[in-house]
């Protein structure tokens, strides 16, 4: 992308759109697997927003930015992300059979509200101070 290896997809057989679409979906795989805590959805706009800086890299350094790449990109990242979101669903239907899939994703536990944190009380901020 921005190295010396420009042109390297062709001897390979690739055109860069492809070449584009396999490398973020194989960097996505990677970034899933070696953040497994994070949110798949947020590694995802993480690495969407690398390939733009690509592209922006790019534009600076003479070559031409590309929003074709850039929506290659996003198909590699959407290819490795949806299965995701499919098994999901699937699992969530084998647990919850007699369900809709809107009582579903509303006990979801990440999608409800949290609480509001509560004020202390003055007396109790007095005696922490102490």
């Amino acid at each position: 992308m921005l190295g010396p290896f420009q042109g390297l997809e062709q001897s390979i057989g690739l055109n860069d759109t492809a070449a584009h679409v396999i490398a973020f979906y194989a960097l996505t795989i990677i970034a899933f697997t070696v953040a497994p805590g994070r949110r798949r959805t947020d590694l995802a706009i993480m690495l969407l927003g690398f390939g733009l800086a690509i592209e922006l890299a790019q534009a600076a350094t003479g070559r031409s930015a590309s929003l074709a790449d850039l929506l290659a990109d996003a198909a590699g990242i959407t290819a490795a992300l949806v299965p995701g979101f499919v098994e999901r669903l699937r699992r969530d239907v084998r647990l919850y059979p007699s369900m809709s899939y809107a009582e579903i994703r509303r006990m979801d536990r990440r999608r409800a509200r949290r609480a509001p944190a509560s004020k202390p009380s003055p007396g109790a901020t007095a005696a922490r101070q102490r």
